[in-house]
This record gives structure tokens, C-alpha cells and sequence, in this order.
């Protein structure tokens, strides 16, 4: 069953029109009371007042909030775009990664087109063969493959992001990386059916 360009623009657009309503419903950014100041906005603190020319014990507006006593973190449908992107952008990189290095090893190796069957287990060549003679079973292939290794990438690079973040933001984080995560299988799939 192959699909063409219209069910891929369907499934972007259905993508876009649900992100539009998350972000509707949900907002761009969520609010917290600050925990430095505990939503009061001032903090008592020692700081160096260049006016004296000295340290002043005393009430300082808070650095955390800037002295609102809210801070501001991006909602789970901010982060759900984010992740989305990052697994699709890394999927495709991947993806064109595994395509080059096949298509090189192939114009490099000329034999193997004309191997009649070939075994997978503990050949190196087996996907440059694949790719030669059974284009869609490497596409099947390398769309597992390249969705596992952007998972892999993008959860790498996210967890540096839960250890600078707030506490309250762990759970948009989360969310987010889950619902992204949920959106590139799709993704994957329509492409390797439009492969």
C-alpha cells in the first residue's frame, strides 16, 4: 500500500490544527509562584550596594522571578512542538545519514549487485545488498532503525534539560517529550509508506 503526498500533507496539516488547539487551550508558558521568594517578590539577601559602597543586609527584589514573585516555564504543548521537531529533524538526519553511507558503500563495493541471496546475521554488507535489491524492506529497515536512534538523540539531549529546570517544569517536560515522542511514530511511518 503506497501512499503519496496528499496523506503526508493530511497528516501535517491534522498535526498543525492539533498543536494550534493545544496551544489555545493551554498556553504558550504556565506560571508558578516563585520558590526563591515564595511569590512575596523580595528576598532578604546580602547584596553589594554600589551606592555605599559596601554589603546591605535587607530586602532585594528576587533574581529568580524579577521580582514578580511568578516565574514563567513553557507549557507541555510548547514543549510537545519542541520534542516533535527535535525526533523528526533527527529522524530524517538520520534517515539521510544511513542513505548516503549505503549509497556510497554500494558505488564502492560493485559486486555486490551481483550477489543472488544474501544472509543478515554478522555481514556488514547485508544492508548495501538490501538497499540494491529490496529497496523497501531497507526502507522498512532504516525507518526502524533511524526512529529508535532519534528517540535515543533527542532523550540524550533532554536531560540536561530536566536538571537546570524547575520542579514545577518536570512534568511539562515530560508530557512533552511523551506526546512528541507519540507524534514521530506516526511520522515514521507515513514516511517509510511514501518511501
Amino acid at each position: 500500500m503506497k501512499l503519496g503526498l496528499k496523506t503526508l500533507l493530511v497528516f501535517l496539516i491534522f498535526l498543525v490544527s492539533s498543536l494550534a488547539i493545544a496551544f489555545y487551550l493551554f498556553g504558550f508558558t504556565d506560571d508558578a509562584t516563585c520558590p526563591k521568594c515564595n511569590g512575596t517578590g523580595q528576598v532578604w539577601e546580602r547584596r553589594y550596594d554600589f551606592t555605599v559602597d559596601a554589603y546591605v543586609n535587607g530586602y532585594w527584589p528576587c533574581i529568580t522571578c524579577g521580582g514578580s514573585g511568578t516565574v514563567y516555564f513553557p507549557s507541555s504543548a510548547s514543549y510537545s512542538l519542541g520534542f516533535f521537531s527535535g525526533f523528526v529533524i533527527s529522524f530524517l538526519l538520520v534517515f539521510a545519514l544511513d542513505y548516503g553511507i549505503t549509497t556510497f558503500r554500494l558505488d564502492w563495493n560493485p559486486w555486490v549487485k551481483d550477489v543472488k541471496e544474501m544472509h543478515f546475521w554478522f555481514n556488514p554488507m547485508y544492508f548495501v545488498w538490501l538497499f540494491h535489491t529490496h529497496r523497501k524492506k531497507w526502507a522498512k529497515w532504516t525507518t526502524a532503525l533511524s526512529l529508535i536512534a532519534a528517540i535515543l538523540i533527542v532523550t540524550t539531549f533532554a536531560m540536561p534539560l530536566i536538571a537546570v529546570s524547575t520542579s514545577a517544569a518536570h512534568q511539562n517536560i515530560f508530557f512533552g517529550w511523551l506526546i512528541g515522542m507519540t507524534l514521530t511514530g506516526p511520522f515514521a511511518l507515513t514516511w517509510y509508506l511514501n518511501c
